[in-house]
């Protein structure tokens, strides 16, 4: 599944629904009935960009600043009845910035995502919990370049991956970014880290871990600046960078350095 391009979609969607119903009524924009409607149309652009179902728990819109609030969003996947759904997320805020009324330009000028839950699961014959996206018959493609997403923050995140086919369990805790737009430089600058890693594989023992990195990214090249994993004493730094998105490549170096008491508490 290309999840970069399902979220594009889904943004893409969201924007152009906001920018519609900022033309409307104001006391209407504040009523249940937008309210209800907004969120079945949220509701239904989101299950035909993923494939999966999703809930909302409620919405509320402030037109002064062109800011949406999405409370208690959960996409469910292929998991069965009682299992965690594959995505939660407490609170989600979209906030739009006109760029140029003329031209129709309009940017995402903030995207804040609290607290997302993430569960993906794989049982012993390979098959996953993720969703089978729709094939898409329309020949447009929403470009993250093109959104030019202003600023971006993930908080409180946390991911839990649990394959019995290979066997591997994984679980990632206080998961954050920040990412920043450069319309100048048409190039994103970011950071992505998480405090409290588990990792299990087959028998051995959990592996606790911390991890950091910092990145930017322009429609040409994606460069990895820095990447430290720590494993108690020991650690491991990546550099890297890839280009030519269609067709990739990419280049790197890396260096590790363990020590031998981590391995043998493993």
């Amino acid at each position: 599944m290309n999840w970069g391009k399902i979220v594009g979609r889904t943004l893409a969607a969201l924007i152009i629904l906001i920018v519609v119903c900022s033309v409307g009524g104001y006391y209407y924009l504040k009523s249940a009935g937008f309210h209800e409607w907004a969120v079945r149309k949220i509701i239904q652009q989101a299950d035909d960009a993923t494939g999966g179902r999703t809930q909302i728990r409620a919405l509320d819109f402030d037109l002064a600043t062109l800011t949406a609030h999405l409370y208690g969003v959960v996409v469910r996947g292929k998991e069965p009845p009682g299992a965690p759904p594959l995505f939660q997320v407490d609170k989600l805020t979209v906030g739009l910035k006109i760029e140029s009324a003329l031209r129709r330009k309009i940017t995402l000028s903030e995207l804040l995502i609290e607290h997302p839950l993430v569960h993906l699961a794989v049982d012993r014959e390979g098959n996953s919990n993720i969703p089978q996206a729709p094939q898409s018959h329309s020949n447009t493609h929403t470009n993250v370049f093109d959104l030019a997403v202003r600023h971006l923050a993930l908080m409180h995140g946390e991911v839990n991956y649990n394959d019995k086919k290979t066997p591997v369990d994984a679980d990632l805790y206080d998961l954050g970014t920040d990412i920043t737009f450069d319309s100048l430089a048409t190039r994103y600058r970011g950071s992505l880290s998480y405090d409290n890693g588990q990792l299990r594989y087959g028998e051995y023992a959990s592996v606790p871990h911390t991890f950091n990195a910092k990145f930017s990214a322009t429609p040409s090249l994606f460069l990895l600046e820095s990447a430290v994993m720590k494993v108690a004493s020991s650690t491991m730094t990546f550099h890297g960078e890839l280009t030519n998105y269609s067709n990739p490549t990419v280049s790197g170096d890396y260096d590790v350095r363990i020590h031998a008491q981590d391995l043998a508490a493993m």
